[in-house]
Order: structure tokens, then C-alpha cells, then sequence
């Protein structure tokens, strides 16, 4: 098993925060199955089961994936979807609607970042909506930055 380490959140709730190698398909099959609701961001994740299946197949097979667990339930996700010829990835995170709020998201971005760097990325992007500010707040406190905007949503980058 991938090493986990416990995280204690603001509401004194015990997780275990890790890479999602072993098993990380069927685990988040079954987060994103359960997750509410869907879509929240930018399509993702995909309502349709069959797309769904597909979308986490890939996740599962083809990225950086870290998570957060109490017992055998994933409850949050992050991933960093790499293009090896560019040595970048881009940046996506999930936690269930129930554990937000409490820190999760920090801790997932700050390993997916981690684990990024030491698969040789130079540097990880993402897109978020303008007014998602507390999401913003946490990319930001990892250092990631503001390259570009529209009305609806922001890019932002980080430098590993």
C-alpha cells in the first residue's frame, strides 16, 4: 500500500491523505459516483455515467492522483493530468460536499504538487471560476498565480 499519512481537520474529523495508486480506480469510482452535484465545474464531473466511467478510467491510468480517505471511502480527490512532451499538468480537485471547508483541499493541493515535482513537472496549471474565491485563496497559499482571465473563469500557474 501507498504510504498515507493522518490529517486532523479544522473540525477535528481524522483522514489519511495520500497517493491513489492501489486500487485508485475503484475508489474513485465510487467517490465520483456518490459526489453532488454533477456537474459543479466546468462539466466535470461528467453526469453521464457512461462518460463518467470513461473520464475516471483515465484519471485512474493516466495521472498524478492523490486522495483523502476516512476508512475505506474516498471523500476527496486531486489530480494532475500531465503532458509528459511539455513537462506541465493541469490541476483538478473534488472534495465531497460534506468535507469542505475544513482544510482537505490545502493538503490535497499541497501533495499534488509534491508528488508533481517529483514526477519531473515543470510546472502545473489549472482554470478556476472568477468567483470561487475560497478555491482561488488555497491556490494561491501553494503559490500558484494569475496568467490569464475572462468573465467566467481564471488560469492560473505554478512554477515547480
Amino acid at each position: 500500500m501507498t504510504q498515507r499519512f493522518e490529517f486532523v481537520d479544522a473540525k477535528g474529523q481524522s483522514y489519511l491523505i495520500g497517493e491513489a495508486v492501489e486500487n485508485a480506480h475503484s475508489d474513485l469510482t465510487r467517490m465520483y459516483e456518490t459526489f453532488r452535484p454533477k456537474p459543479i465545474a466546468q462539466g466535470l464531473p461528467p453526469a453521464d455515467e457512461e462518460i463518467r466511467r470513461l473520464w475516471v478510467h483515465k484519471l485512474a491510468y493516466s495521472s498524478i492522483n492523490v486522495g483523502a480517505w476516512i476508512g475505506d471511502d474516498m471523500v476527496g480527490h486531486a489530480a494532475v493530468i500531465t503532458d509528459a512532451n511539455q513537462l506541465d499538468g493541469e490541476y483538478i480537485i473534488f472534495v465531497l460536499t460534506e468535507y469542505r471547508n475544513r482544510g482537505l483541499g490545502s493538503k490535497l493541493t499541497e501533495l499534488a504538487t509534491l508528488k508533481g515535482r517529483e514526477a519531473g513537472l515543470k510546472s502545473m496549471w489549472l482554470t478556476v471560476e472568477s468567483y470561487n474565491f475560497r478555491a482561488i485563496r488555497v491556490y494561491k497559499k501553494v503559490g500558484f498565480g494569475f496568467c490569464d482571465e475572462d468573465d467566467s473563469e481564471r488560469t492560473m500557474l505554478l512554477s515547480l
